[in-house]
């Protein structure tokens, strides 16, 4: 099963854009936790879209039903011009770990491996040299604008949705 999936769409005037679509069972899976909680919280992240099963038909459904009303331009983000890392590092973190479980400089290799043990987990690009906060902000991915959002206990948490990331699920055969 296929919890999330990013999508660029190339429109004819404004260059491409980027969303993702996932499901109502993945929203369990990723995002932040509340701190002292079990709690997930996503925040911030008009370009997602919830569909109740991910797969190339429905993707392309929503995709067409959005541009008929209107609302594409609103569900994606602006595909900034070198906002991909053109060095970086693959880094996976299996399901409920605390703390990575590999780190790779590509993503094929990382595959490989996370095929190879039948691994679930996320495995999120990221840059050389500098966090992922300071790397959203300098890229205009994000802006702190509520309070705590310059505070350590964030900063530490911190990810972007707009880091290019891959989410696995481990395939039982009975």
């Amino acid at each position: 099963m296929t919890y999330a999936v990013e999508v660029t769409i190339e429109f004819e005037s404004g260059g491409p854009r980027w969303c993702f679509f996932c499901t109502p069972e993945s929203l369990g899976r990723f995002g932040d936790f509340i701190p002292n909680t079990a709690i997930r919280m996503h925040a911030g992240s008009p370009h997602m879209i919830v569909l109740s099963i991910v797969t190339h038909e429905t993707i392309t459904a929503a995709i067409g039903e959005l541009q008929r009303t209107g609302k594409l331009l609103n569900a994606t983000r602006p595909v900034i011009s070198g906002s991909s890392l053109t060095q970086g590092v693959w880094v996976f973190n299996g399901a409920k770990a605390h703390f990575p479980s590999g780190v790779f400089t590509s993503r094929e290799n990382a595959e490989a491996w996370i095929t190879e043990h039948k691994l679930e987990g996320t495995l999120t690009l990221y840059p050389l040299d500098q966090s992922a906060y300071d790397h959203a902000i300098a890229k205009g991915w994000f802006n702190p604008k509520l309070p705590g959002q310059n505070l350590p206990e964030f900063i530490q948490r911190f990810t972007s949705a707009s880091q290019e990331h891959y989410h696995y699920e481990r395939k039982e055969t009975k």
